[in-house]
């Protein structure tokens, strides 16, 4: 087991450091000018108004958005330093909770950290959404991170039942409620569960809590307003039920062909779990993770950067499961590791592309390998140079040549081409009636 974790752990080293490297020529990109205008026109408050009204009712997620600092931050230094601070956020909060949970010592939680990591990494249905769009990382990478330190204030409250650990988890549990729709609905699965499993008071006003601000995001105008028009009676519910299974399919694939490595790494702390809990509860805690996925086939959402918290989730209890019926599956350890670093398994149409199977390793290696990411950072600066300094109201700019694997990219509509939000989201940034790319 030793041997296989410190294989991974060194796996774990060079793709923080190749992340790290690509983020260094990470740079804005879309709903960043969008979210940063907003505020700069209608002030906090309002933009918060407007959001929650006529967008959806993301009160956390959206709200740190509009801190963007797009146009103060002229040399682009954000970018570049925010996905590797929250990748290091990552993993100092998982090291924080292998300490609390197992007791280990500083330095075997740190390295446990960087394990977790590593599976987290390979699992991303988006690496450029998840890690290197500012907007995608506040709405889904940073609650993941929070969630984390939840986890950690919990832990604190059971063991010293010291009310200001009980107060700091109602506050994360507010705030986890309004960064995005999937994580939510996990969590107060899970707070419906802790409440079944131990009926107090405090267990109880923690679901009340989570419940009311479920409702609070999940009942926003804006939720509402974004809805199109879509197939009644029948057809819908077929649609829905053919979303439920693909997106299961694609969840339970994905997870299972790492599992055998994961067990086999984090092998000592399943048997401690299980040692602790019954297969029973361990279902039970399994069974969250299908919440989402109604959720999702009910509102008719395919697989995308959302799915990632079920991902996750998926794989920590699955895993669990598997430990206690089929712990043998552990010895396949290196099927998995073979896995990882396959090509993006390409089966579907660019419509449905997003289930195509891809664990990341590929991408981030060729990445390193074959984009001129200094070439794509000049590109795109020159590209808003260009823009920022025409004093006319109508610009046309080159399209981006440097395309990177990994690096979040919408590309604009061309002259030729019907408007797109990116052209939107630039036109009212720069005070422009028209920017389009040439053909």
């Amino acid at each position: 087991m030793k041997k296989v974790q410190n294989i991974i752990l060194f796996l774990s080293i060079l793709l923080l450091i190749g992340l790290a490297y690509i983020s260094f020529f990470n740079v804005y990109q879309t709903d960043d000018y969008f979210w940063s205008y907003t505020t700069r026109k209608v002030g906090l408050l309002q933009s918060f108004i407007d959001t929650y009204t006529n967008w959806g009712g993301r009160y956390f997620g959206y709200s740190i958005n509009m801190f963007n600092p797009v146009f103060y931050d002229s040399n682009h230094i954000l970018p570049k330093i925010y996905p590797v601070f929250l990748m290091f956020s990552f993993i100092g909060v998982s090291a924080l909770n292998f300490k609390e949970y197992f007791s280990y010592s500083p330095k075997e939680s740190l390295k446990k950290g960087f394990l977790l990591f590593f599976f987290y990494t390979v699992l991303l249905v988006s690496l450029p959404e998840h890690y290197f769009w500012i907007t995608g990382s506040n709405i889904y990478f940073v609650p993941v991170i929070l969630s984390g330190i939840l986890l950690y204030f919990f832990k604190k409250y059971q063991d010293r039942k010291q009310k200001i650990w009980f107060y700091l988890s109602a506050l994360l549990i507010i705030i986890l409620m309004g960064s995005n729709e999937i994580l939510a609905l996990i969590l107060e699965g899970l707070l419906l569960v802790n409440y079944y499993q131990k009926r107090d008071k405090e267990n109880l006003l923690l679901v009340l809590l989570g419940t009311i601000f479920l409702l609070v995001c999940f009942l926003a105008p804006g939720n509402f307003n974004r809805m199109g028009e879509v197939e009644r009676g029948m057809v819908k519910w077929l649609k829905r039920i053919a979303l439920f299974g693909a997106d299961t399919i694609y969840v339970g694939l994905k997870v299972i062909a790492v599992l055998p490595l994961f067990i086999k790494v984090f092998e000592e702390e399943l048997k401690r779990i299980t040692a602790q809990i019954t297969l029973k509860k361990a279902v039970l805690f399994w069974s969250v993770s299908l919440i989402p996925l109604l959720f999702t086939s009910y509102i008719l959402t395919s697989i995308a950067r959302q799915f990632e918290s079920t991902l996750f989730y998926f794989l920590l209890t699955f895993s669990l499961l598997l430990y206690f019926k089929f712990e043998k599956i552990k010895k396949f350890w290196w099927v998995s590791l073979l896995i990882v670093f396959l090509p993006e398994l390409k089966i579907f149409p660019e419509k449905y592309s997003y289930f195509n199977i891809d664990f990341n390793g590929e991408n981030i290696v060729m990445e390193l390998l074959s984009t001129d990411l200094k070439e794509y950072e000049r590109e795109m600066d020159e590209r808003i140079d260009i823009i920022k300094n025409s004093s006319q109201d109508s610009v046309t700019v080159h399209k981006i040549k440097e395309v990177p694997r990994i690096l979040y990219i919408d590309e604009m509509a061309s002259v030729k081409e019907q408007e797109t939000y990116v052209n939107d989201q630039l036109q009212k940034y720069f005070n422009k009636k028209y920017i389009r790319t040439k053909e």
